[in-house]
Parts: C-alpha cells; structure tokens; sequence
C-alpha cells in the first residue's frame, strides 16, 4: 500500500488519545500489515475488570504480534493468562479472544503488529498515508496547488505514461 520508504520518531507521530487520555495510539502501515504504537495507563479499566483482575476482550479476523516496549502487562488469550515485562512478544491467531492491561499500577507501552492490513486502523496512519500530501484546510479537504509536472513528478505507485507508451499498434 504505502510502498515508499517513511522514517519518523514514534514520540513525534501524531496520536489518537481515547478514554480523557489513558488509551493513545499512533501508526504506519506496511504494505501487507500494519503496526500500532500504543500507550495505556493503568486506570483504564478500573471498575471493569473480572474477579481475577482481568481485561475485557475482543477478537478480530486479523493474526496480531504485541511486542512489550515499556512496561508489565497481563494479557490473556483463549483461556491462557500471561504476564508479560519488556522485551516480551506474543502471537495471537487471527479470532481468538484476548485482552491485556497494565500491571502495577504503571503505564505499559506496547507495538502491536496486525495483517492483513486493519482498513479501520488506517486513519491512525493519516500522517504516513498523507505524507506529501497538501495539508488539509479549516474544513479537512485538501487543495493540491502544485502544477501538473509537480504532480506528476511526485507520483510514486503509478508508472506514468502516455497512450504512445502503452505498447499496442
């Protein structure tokens, strides 16, 4: 999809904050998967775990790598629970239930992986997917006010080509 190469500082990306700011996430997209960079305090459940302190869940129809940057975590997947610290990668199949949440009383800071690509998760990859893009005006359309050769020089997943070029007689 993005096809072109795209180098940023995570903590510069642009984030989506959910829950008064204990969820935040920000992200890129691969050509066949996407990655989220997600930051959770540890009040985001309160009140709303089970008995052994546990997160709800969900599934999806995607396989999902979560990769522990910063942080503990229990997460539990199908009927297995796990504690996980930094360093720590797990693989969920694509439609098995799980759900985590941070550990003693701190932040956790995790880098998710999902393929096939998340098409609900693309707009957190807004600033990748836009990136040389017009910026957008007060109202969020864009005018593009390069020239057409600026246009066409810009161009990076079409061959550009005139219908001399295309091969037939």
């Amino acid at each position: 999809m993005p096809g072109s190469v795209y180098v940023k500082h995570v903590a510069d990306l642009p984030r989506e904050s959910r829950y008064e700011g204990a969820y935040e996430r920000t992200g890129i997209v691969m050509d066949a998967a996407n990655i989220s960079f997600v930051w959770v305090t540890p009040d985001i459940y309160e009140g709303s775990t089970d008995d052994q302190g546990l997160a709800p869940g969900h599934h999806h129809p995607f396989d999902q790598v979560v990769y522990v940057i910063e942080g503990e975590m229990r997460m539990w997947i199908g009927e297995e629970v796990h504690d996980l610290r930094v360093g720590d990668v797990v693989y969920i199949p694509r439609d098995v239930s799980h759900g985590g949440r941070p550990l003693n009383g701190k932040p956790v800071h995790i880098m998710e992986i999902f393929a096939p690509i998340r098409t609900d998760y693309l707009y957190i990859a807004e600033h990748q997917l836009a990136h040389g893009a017009p910026e957008r005006e007060p109202d969020g359309s864009r005018i593009d006010r390069r020239t057409m050769r600026q246009t066409r020089e810009a161009v990076r997943d079409s061959k550009l080509t005139t219908h001399n070029q295309s091969g037939g007689s």
